[in-house]
């Protein structure tokens, strides 16, 4: 498979003509133009969402000092928060240092291109994923009293982890993107296409955030959304250059 883990951007028209054939979703996707303008794709491989989530809000972060520091941080603290919910180290070691190395590179590096390069190498991309997959079911196990009333067909957290979380190409629920973007606070809105004739459903995570990433579901997949105002911002700070 060529197909990118994530691509360039496009204009947001191209998803508005591959789905020419589903009035509904060319609708609602108009709807979205008055808000956004650009759009990545991700490769739909079970793990869209956690890709694409990482590599957006490194996106978002570079050249910002400050709040890149305070986002490393949150990563190392994060593998503390792995072991305690008993996954041993010499499994995932590996995994989070290529992540805090991806950190490292947005923070020291800067450049959209390099960002691109790290996630589209499978090897450094999927260990981001694997390590991810840790966060969000370390997340879940430590606080099993919690998540427990919303975990269905009688399943514990922890088997609920080891089936829908931990396994490489399972796809993200609502309790995922809940545990995940509260585990390294990260502020996204993701807007919800579906087919029913109801205006477009959005929900921001956690819950009162101002976000900093807007990701796109449609039919089981994310994309990331690019908001009108911040394509503009792009293009005035190109023009000085």
């Amino acid at each position: 498979m060529n197909e990118e883990f994530i691509s360039e951007k496009y204009d947001l028209a191209l998803l508005i003509e591959e789905n020419s054939k589903v009035p509904v979703y060319q609708r609602k996707l108009k709807d979205l133009q008055n808000q956004y303008h650009s759009v990545r794709k991700t490769r739909a491989d079970g793990s869209c969402f956690y890709r694409g989530l990482c590599f957006a809000y490194l996106e978002f972060l570079l050249g910002k000092k400050q709040e890149i520091l305070r986002f490393k941080h949150l990563v190392v603290q994060s593998k503390s928060e792995v072991l305690m919910a008993g996954f041993q180290e010499h499994l995932f070691k590996h995994h989070y240092e290529t992540f805090l190395s991806i950190v490292e590179l947005a923070e020291l590096d800067g450049s959209i291109s390099s960002l691109l390069k790290a996630f589209n190498q499978p090897c450094s991309s999927d260990s981001v994923v694997l390590y991810v997959r840790l966060v969000t079911s370390a997340y879940l196990r430590n606080r099993t009293e919690f998540y427990q009333h919303f975990i269905r067909e009688g399943m514990t957290v922890v088997d609920f982890c080891a089936k829908n979380v931990e396994q490489m190409a399972t796809e993200c629920d609502h309790i995922q993107i809940i545990a995940l973007t509260q585990a390294l606070e990260i502020p996204l809105q993701v807007e919800y296409v579906d087919k029913t004739e109801n205006v477009i459903n959005h929900h921001i995570f956690p819950e009162g955030r101002s976000p900093s990433v807007f990701m796109l579901f449609l039919e089981h997949h994310f994309n990331i959304l690019y908001r009108e105002e911040v394509q503009k911002e792009e293009n005035a700070e190109s023009s000085k250059h």
